[in-house]
């Protein structure tokens, strides 16, 4: 991860951390308790991952 940020600032600086993953292509976690309860990742990355994990031809 590029980043690793707390649930109540991530609320405070969503807009930010979206331009992180979108502009700089930056790797987000958002932990709660210190646990990881979310990561926020670029969009192609997404995109190609979800093709990935669907496999060939589904």
């Amino acid at each position: 991860m590029d980043e690793e940020v707390k649930v109540q600032e991530a609320r405070e600086r969503f807009a930010q951390l979206l331009n992180g993953t979108q502009w700089q292509g930056k790797h987000i976690a958002i932990t709660r308790h210190g646990k990881a309860a979310g990561v926020l990742v670029p969009p192609d990355w997404y995109e190609r991952a979800v093709a990935a994990l669907s496999g060939p031809g589904t």
